[in-house]
């Protein structure tokens, strides 16, 4: 089963990982992917000219998927997560994003991946050792997420709050916070002017307003049992964690802020466009990850798994 499968990193789980987030893009293949509104023009040219082509679409949005989930893997790994290596992380997050259809080539998917890398340099942050460098890539990870998704920037409080849970106050890292994330919006915009002397890049006719979500049977009942899931997962983590030591729960109250946060990003890209921002599904992903890697009884985690997948063929099917 899959949990057992990609539970510690095995020999057959690092040959076999590549060639399952392939297989879970394959709905790029035959499935028409839905065509969401891009902020700035450079965006939708981006899009058009990658989805030319069915098999650059493909690769192009397997590699993202398949680095952005090794390096959740690592995240899980390296910060205390987990005592020893697992590639479920990793797994959790493709499914979660084929969840709700977006495992294809867009600037959310890029966006996604500068965001879980920019989580690693948060997790790096103690109270021992100077925060500046890793609060400064945090902060331009997140800012160039932002470039690709703007419903993101509440997201850029995250460094913020990882200064306040461990760190004194020290100006100059504060300082880096700023200079972090202002250095690629200062490029976005002064290289576009630069090239086309506009300063409007907004895509044309863009409007925030888009077609209505449509909730069918399939998809309704898969959203009920990834709530149900996520539910009983932040119960389980919270029994977890009052066994952890101290940076284990302070990590864990910025993966706490980091849901609230991404929620509000959640609620304003389904208000304003009628579509779903979901990096929500990076921290609910490390949370299912834990309960599921803590788990005493696999079987009960296998059967969970099972269910889900199976749900999301109903949904690719219908």
């Amino acid at each position: 089963m899959l949990v057992n499968l990609y539970k510690t990193k095995t020999p057959v789980a690092v040959f076999s990982f590549p060639i399952l987030i392939g297989l879970i893009a394959l709905p790029i293949l035959f499935v028409e992917n839905p065509e969401l509104p891009n902020f700035y023009s450079w965006q939708q040219e981006l899009v058009a000219l990658v989805s030319s082509s069915v098999v650059i679409h493909y690769l192009s949005a397997v590699l993202i998927l398949y680095v952005s989930a090794i390096e959740l893997n690592r995240v899980v790994n390296a910060y205390g997560f987990y005592s020893k290596n697992t590639y479920l992380p990793g797994l959790i997050y493709a499914i979660s994003l084929l969840s709700f259809d977006q495992v294809y080539f867009s600037s959310l998917l890029l966006a996604y991946a500068f965001v879980i890398f920019g989580i690693g340099f948060i997790f790096r942050i103690n109270r021992q050792d100077s925060a500046t460098e890793s609060i400064f890539m945090a902060a331009f990870l997140f800012g160039v997420a932002t470039i690709f998704s703007p419903f993101l920037l509440p997201i850029i409080v995250l460094p913020w709050f990882s200064l306040v849970v461990f760190r004194y106050f020290v100006w100059r890292e504060w300082f880096m916070l700023l200079i972090g994330f202002s250095i690629p919006w200062g490029y976005h915009y002064g290289v576009y002017f630069a090239v086309t002397g506009d300063w409007d890049i907004l895509t044309e006719g863009f409007a925030l307003v888009n077609s209505p979500i449509e909730f069918t049977l399939d998809k309704l009942s898969l959203m009920i049992y990834m709530t149900l899931l996520v539910i009983y997962s932040i119960w389980r983590f919270l029994v977890i964690l009052n066994t952890q030591l101290l940076v284990f729960k302070k990590r864990s109250r910025l993966l706490f802020h980091f849901i609230w946060l991404t929620l509000i990003t959640l609620a304003f890209s389904w208000y304003f466009q009628d579509a779903w921002t979901i990096a929500v599904a990076i921290p609910f992903t490390i949370i299912i990850s834990v309960q599921i890697l803590n788990a005493t009884q696999s079987l009960y985690s296998n059967i969970m798994l099972t269910v889900w997948m199976g749900l999301i063929i109903w949904n690719l099917i219908m």
